[in-house]
């Protein structure tokens, strides 16, 4: 987590392909054998053992509330077209049947990072056929994208109250509101910094960037404390403690503390909605993509997999082709509701743990992806599918645990207990205090995203 390598997470990157060939060279047609793209000291860098005291408390939340062992990036390229997919479903440029059909390409990769602020925007899509191409067609948006999202959906977003909290604003790949016209524009010069910013009525609502050596606190954390949490939340770190290769590495590894602050904030909120936050909040803990590094578990076999005819995407509800799914990534999910009771005591709970000798059960419904979170929330707030039709390409619809006759909740075996549980607090080993105080306060750090290059 605070390693100085950063392993090649692209799709396929033309501009860089002095590292390989990202994804799709490590996926090499279902084989995952392509891995080795970076050596460093003689060493292959992305087949790395991690030891379970490493990654405290993340293996506490695990063992206490509970784990996907088969959650799949939905996307096959980096964070950009990630946090895209986890806040709209999709890194398409368009709304759906738009006369173009761009509806059916993606955003591929991290140099399209300004969003609706890159005034300068740079090509690098995937076509329905997995192409990658570095030159706009006729009538690309530019990196100014126009499609719903969760809470923009006139079909039931709108009703729901949500923030989305960024570690700086501005331009950068975490900042999946900045790319979408409807929420981000108009924009507007700020003099002090010298650069644009969005100022869309919605943006300057519902988005909150911290702020350092100014007082201000880390903004999740004080909305907590102070019982202001909205009914969702998109929670963006900082890149020095966001567990990404190839940052923090003179620093310890702050991420897991930061997780374990919210964890315990959220499980410790007594004084809010009346009784506290505790028995009616779900806490989805995720990674945005895979870092580069192995995973021997390919993707290919699950719901709506892609691969196309030279015709383009395979009927019926190829959703995605060309571009769905990626890599597997760790999902936590922590609730009042999660987890196994027996004998008087709880323990964690894991999606697609290996069951009356069936080993490995990686089959429906234990199979999940980003559009598994996004749909578990419209049926939490009994909004409408981002797109109603499910056939334009939004993983909240295509979902793969939603089951063939689509019966099925998503994410609905992590909430198994019939009575809210109490809370049990993580351990870690930075407070909230240490990120409030010091990296938010004091008036030498400011809080970055990552930087936007081609390596991240």
């Amino acid at each position: 987590m605070n390693a100085g390598f950063d392993p090649d997470h692209h799709y396929y990157d033309l501009r860089t392909a002095y590292y390989g060939q990202g994804w799709f060279q490590q996926y090499d047609g279902g084989n995952m054998d392509g891995f080795c793209e970076m050596v460093i000291q003689g060493q292959c860098v992305q087949y790395s053992y991690v030891q379970a005291s490493d990654v405290q408390p993340y293996m506490q939340i695990a063992k206490t509330y509970s784990f996907a062992n088969y959650f799949f990036q939905t996307n096959e390229g980096p964070s950009f077209p990630a946090h895209l997919f986890l806040f709209s479903g999709t890194s398409a440029p368009t709304y759906p049947n738009d006369s173009n059909n761009f509806f059916l390409d993606f955003v591929a990769e991290n140099y399209s990072s300004g969003g609706c602020l890159d005034l300068q925007p740079v090509a690098l899509w995937v076509d329905p056929l997995g192409t990658e191409h570095s030159t706009f067609p006729q009538g690309w948006p530019g990196d100014c994208y126009t499609h719903d999202s969760l809470v923009t959906n006139v079909n039931g977003g709108k009703g729901v109250s949500w923030r989305y909290y960024l570690p700086v604003g501005g331009m950068g790949v975490w900042n999946a509101p900045g790319a979408l016209s409807e929420i981000c524009l108009p924009l507007i010069f700020n003099q002090q910094t010298g650069q644009w910013q969005c100022n869309g009525a919605v943006y300057t609502e519902h988005v909150v960037a911290g702020q350092s050596g100014q007082g201000q606190s880390a903004p999740i954390l004080t909305d907590i404390q102070t019982c202001a949490l909205k009914d969702i939340s998109w929670v963006i770190p900082a890149s020095v403690w966001s567990d990404h290769p190839g940052w923090g590495s003179d620093t310890p590894a702050y991420g897991p503390s930061w997780v374990g602050d919210i964890v315990d904030a959220v499980g410790q909120a007594n004084n809010c909605d009346g009784t506290g936050y505790w028995n009616d909040t779900a806490i989805f803990i995720v990674w945005d993509d895979w870092g580069g590094f192995f995973d021997h578990v390919s993707p290919t076999p699950y719901p709506n997999e892609w691969r196309t005819t030279q015709q383009g995407c395979l009927a019926p509800n190829a959703w995605g082709c060309g571009y769905v799914y990626g890599f597997r990534v760790p999902l936590l999910v922590v609730s009042a509701y999660t987890g196994v009771y027996k004998d008087g005591t709880y323990s964690g709970y894991v999606s697609g743990a290996c069951a009356l000798g069936s080993c490995p059960n990686n089959v429906f419904p234990y199979v999940h992806d980003f559009g598994s979170i996004l749909s578990f929330i419209e049926w939490n707030f009994k909004m409408q599918p981002i797109d109603q039709s499910g056939d334009n390409g939004y993983a909240d619809y295509n979902a793969p645990d939603w089951g063939p006759l689509r019966t099925n909740i998503p994410l609905s075996d992590f909430f198994n207990l019939s009575t809210p549980r109490p809370f049990t607090s993580i351990t870690y080993q930075y407070n909230a205090q240490f990120f409030q105080n010091y990296y938010y306060n004091h008036p030498s750090y400011t809080p970055t995203g990552p930087d936007g290059g081609p390596d991240d």
